[in-house]
């Protein structure tokens, strides 16, 4: 039983070492094409860093809208009630305060609405960003 035991054991780890040689040949490396992945990469590195990058309108309004539509969701929807999202959009404290004295927005009306409104305008947020009014979608 030994003999026959060890006879397999043998033919495994035949079997498998010819697996994984013929698994190492199949995979070869290309150096040419990751020597050009590499200067391609830096030559785009360097382009970002030039000054001309600010010029482009797409990278403009990537710098107005800074706020993160998911987070402001995400804030409305677990502090919603205490106004935060709208401190996180940039309002007046005042808009905060009447959040807490209308027992979170009107009951939590208004949290709704705008968790729903910013839901709706999640690729363009900039409208309620710096919004002072309490209705920040009127």
């Amino acid at each position: 039983m030994k003999k026959i035991l060890t006879i397999l054991l043998i033919v495994s780890i035949a079997v498998i070492n010819f697996q994984q040689s013929n698994a190492s040949s199949k995979y070869k490396l290309d150096e040419e094409r990751i020597d050009a992945l590499f200067k391609t990469t830096a030559e785009a590195d360097l382009n970002l860093l030039s000054g001309n990058v600010m010029n482009r309108p797409d990278f403009q309004t990537m710098a107005m809208s800074e706020k993160d539509p998911m987070v402001a969701i995400l804030l409305d929807f677990f502090l919603g009630g205490l106004g935060v999202h709208r401190f996180y959009l940039g309002t007046k404290p005042i808009t905060g305060i009447g959040y807490i004295l209308t027992c979170g927005g009107i009951f939590g009306v208004v949290p709704l609405i705008d968790l729903i409104m910013l839901a709706i305008d999640y690729d363009d947020i900039s409208k309620y960003v710096d919004n002072p009014k309490f209705f920040m979608w009127a």
